[in-house]
């Protein structure tokens, strides 16, 4: 008999004050942050980085399955992304890489993609076909059909931010929770979007998610305030 077979673990509850504290609000980007940020990744000489960058972005992908996509991944008709294998790379090599099976089980997914990650995808095939590059199954394949490291992926992001007025660290994973916190601002559902970017627990979504909140019914607190006054003064 397993003397700990029916234990319990009780997770440690998120406090107010993490959920609202300054540490979360770096963890994304705000909205005219990210206005900011893409009109420099707009000038990025390298299409594949821009259009992996905006992919990420808009779909809170993690890196490693960005990079791994490959064409029959892709439904550009239907706007959906299935998301089912990561790159695994040691050394962080250029071509020396391995395609895993997603990090959790969870993770496998097929994601919704705006019109805006469409037409940047149909740009970069136009571009690779007019380029005549080798063809690859990679969606983000260069000339030669290798996908980029994501270490190079991360420290373009760097490069990138650090044109920005912007005072946040920035790594590829700054992309990914910028995508957590424009879909809590548009009032979407926390457990849609714990699918959505493939987490069945995690401490970071939920912070963000209730830090933007919070701040929304904040200013939501602000207006009724507002209104009601007016009201009473007429």
């Amino acid at each position: 008999m397993n003397p700990v077979e029916a234990t319990f673990v009780p997770k440690k509850k998120m406090t107010l004050e993490e959920a609202s504290s300054e540490d979360t609000a770096k963890l994304y980007l705000e909205t005219n942050e990210l206005k900011e940020f893409l009109s420099y990744v707009d000038k990025h000489r390298n299409i594949i980085y821009r259009t992996l960058i905006y992919a990420i972005a808009f779909t809170g992908m993690r890196p490693g399955e960005a990079v791994a996509l490959k064409y029959e991944d892709v439904d550009l008709e239907k706007k959906v992304i299935h998301i089912n294998k990561t790159v695994y790379a040691k050394k962080s090599i250029r071509g020396d890489f391995e395609l895993t099976p997603p990090k959790t089980a969870g993770s496998i997914r097929s994601v919704d993609i705006d019109n805006i990650v469409v037409e940047k995808l149909k740009q970069l095939y136009k571009w690779r076909e007019y380029r005549e590059w080798a063809k690859s199954d990679f969606v983000f394949g260069d000339k030669e059909g290798i996908p980029p490291i994501v270490k190079m992926l991360n420290q373009t992001v760097r490069r990138i931010g650090a044109l920005t007025d912007i005072n946040k660290q920035f790594r590829t994973y700054i992309l990914r929770h910028t995508h957590i916190s424009l879909l809590a601002e548009a009032g979407v559902d926390l457990n849609f979007i714990m699918n959505r970017v493939g987490h069945k627990n995690s401490d970071t979504t939920t912070k963000i998610y209730l830090h933007v909140t919070s701040g929304m019914r904040m200013a939501a607190t602000e207006r009724m305030h507002d209104k009601f006054t007016e009201l009473l003064e007429e």
